[in-house]
């Protein structure tokens, strides 16, 4: 898994947590087959994307997110989107 922050916007309270989860699953490798997580801070708008290497890391990723209290919410942008408890 990689991650990306979007310049210009709020880290959520959780990123430390996200950041930490990560990093423990982190590929050195490009992956091969892309899927999108995005996560919306407090404030409403995406902050933050997660590139899952298929669909059992971005499963993993969900299950993460989900077990913080994050909220997957519907979109057609991404692969999943959460986000975060206010």
């Amino acid at each position: 898994m990689r991650s990306t922050w979007i310049r210009g916007t709020v880290r959520s309270q959780l990123d430390a947590q996200i950041m930490a989860f990560l990093s423990k699953h982190a590929r050195a490798t490009k992956p091969l087959i892309d899927m999108r997580v995005a996560i919306r801070n407090e404030n409403g708008e995406i902050y933050r994307l997660i590139i899952a290497d298929g669909v059992i890391e971005m499963i993993r990723a969900d299950k993460f997110l989900v077990s913080i209290g994050c909220i997957e919410e519907s979109t057609d942008e991404f692969d999943s989107l959460f986000r975060v408890p206010l």
